[in-house]
C-alpha cells in the first residue's frame, strides 16, 4: 500500500500535477474575464439608466448577449475538458499494472439503460442519465462502469424519487459450475428496494439464510433462485473483500452502500456514491492531491473487487 501511494505521488508529481497547473491557469484567467465583466455590465446599467433611452438600451444589450454567451461557452470548455484530461492520465498510471488492460474512457459515455435493469438490483429507471464510462480488462475479465443517476416515479407522490447515484459496473462472469441467479442487497436500504425483491420472486428467486458469513448476513441480504449454491459464487473470501469495502469507506466516514447480482454471465455490482469526484469549481484551487488521489483510490477499489471476480471464475 506505501509502495503503491508512492508510486502515485511521484506519477502525479511529474504528470499530473503540470496539467493541473496548467488548468488552474485557465481557472484564473476565467474568474479574472468573469470579475471584468462584472465590473463592465455594472458600468453599461448605470449608463443605460443615466441615458435612459430604449433604442440605446436595446443596442447595448445585443454585444452583452454575445459577451455573456462568450463567457459560458468558455466555462462551459473549462467543465468539460478538466475530468477526461486527468481522469485519463490516472486510467494511464492504473494500466501499467499486470492485472489491468485497455482501459478507455468516455466522459460522455454510459452504461445503457436496458443492461442496467437487466441487473434486476433496481427494477425501474424513468429518468437515466449517466457519463465517465471506463471500460477495459483486469485480467480476462471484460468490465464497463460508469457513473449513473436513476430516478423513478413515485408510487404516492406525483413526482421522481432518486434509487441510486454512483458507480454501477457490469463484469463478465464464466463459471461454468454456476447455475441460477444471485442477488445482494444491503440491509439498510430494503425498503426502498421491494420492488427489485417482486421482480427477483418472479424469477422463482427466494432470500436465504445460513449460507452466508453470519457478519456478511449483518449487512446484506441474499436472495438466489432454487438452482443456485451460494458457496460456488459467493466464496468466503469474496463476501469478506465485500466487507472491507464498505468497511473501508466507513472508516473514512463516507457512506457507500453496495449492491450486487449475478444474472446469467454477468456479474453487476452498484456503489452508490456520496460526492461527485473530480468535479472541478471555478471558485477554488483545481491544484489538488487529495481530490486526484481519492478518484484514484475510489477506482482501484473497484478494480479489485472485479480482479476478485476473476479469480473466482
Amino acid at each position: 500500500m506505501i509502495s503503491t501511494y508512492h508510486d502515485f505521488r511521484q506519477f502525479y508529481n511529474q504528470v499530473v500535477h503540470p496539467e493541473l497547473l496548467n488548468m488552474e491557469r485557465r481557472r484564473r484567467r476565467l474568474v479574472r474575464l468573469m470579475t471584468a465583466s462584472m465590473i463592465l455590465l455594472s458600468a453599461c446599467t448605470v449608463l443605460a439608466i443615466y441615458i435612459n433611452t430604449l433604442i440605446f438600451t436595446l443596442l447595448l444589450m445585443l454585444p452583452l448577449g454575445f459577451w455573456a454567451a462568450y463567457i459560458g461557452f468558455r466555462i462551459q470548455v473549462f467543465f468539460l475538458e478538466f475530468k477526461p484530461r486527468i481522469v485519463g492520465l490516472i486510467l494511464d498510471f492504473i494500466d501499467n499494472d499486470v492485472n489491468y488492460s485497455d482501459l478507455n474512457y468516455s466522459a460522455k459515455g454510459k452504461i445503457a439503460k436496458a443492461r442496467f435493469l437487466e441487473s434486476l438490483i433496481f427494477a425501474r429507471a424513468e429518468d437515466y442519465t449517466g457519463e465517465d464510462l471506463i471500460t477495459g480488462k483486469v485480467r480476462e475479465t471484460e468490465f464497463s462502469m460508469s457513473e449513473l443517476r436513476v430516478s423513478e416515479f413515485s408510487d404516492v407522490r406525483s413526482k421522481l424519487d432518486q434509487v441510486f447515484k454512483g458507480v454501477f459496473i457490469i463484469g463478465d462472469y464464466h463459471n461454468l459450475e454456476m447455475k441460477g441467479s444471485l442477488l445482494v442487497l444491503p440491509d439498510e436500504y430494503m425498503k426502498y428496494l421491494s420492488r427489485s425483491v417482486r421482480a427477483f420472486h418472479l424469477k422463482g428467486g427466494r432470500r436465504v439464510h445460513g449460507q452466508a458469513l453470519p457478519e456478511f448476513e449483518a449487512w446484506f441480504n441474499t436472495y438466489c433462485t432454487p438452482d443456485m449454491r451460494i458457496r460456488d459464487v459467493l466464496s468466503e473470501d469474496f463476501q469478506r473483500e465485500l466487507l472491507a469495502f464498505r468497511k473501508n469507506y466507513q472508516q473514512m466516514n463516507r457512506s457507500k452502500d453496495l449492491y450486487l447480482s449475478i444474472m446469467g454471465d454477468n456479474i453487476y455490482i452498484a456503489v452508490s456514491q456520496d460526492r461527485d469526484l473530480l468535479e472541478p469549481s471555478l471558485w477554488s484551487n483545481t491544484v489538488d492531491f487529495s481530490m486526484v488521489q481519492e478518484f484514484h483510490d475510489d477506482i482501484t477499489l473497484l478494480l479489485k473487487l472485479i480482479l476478485k471476480i476473476d479469480v473466482m471464475n
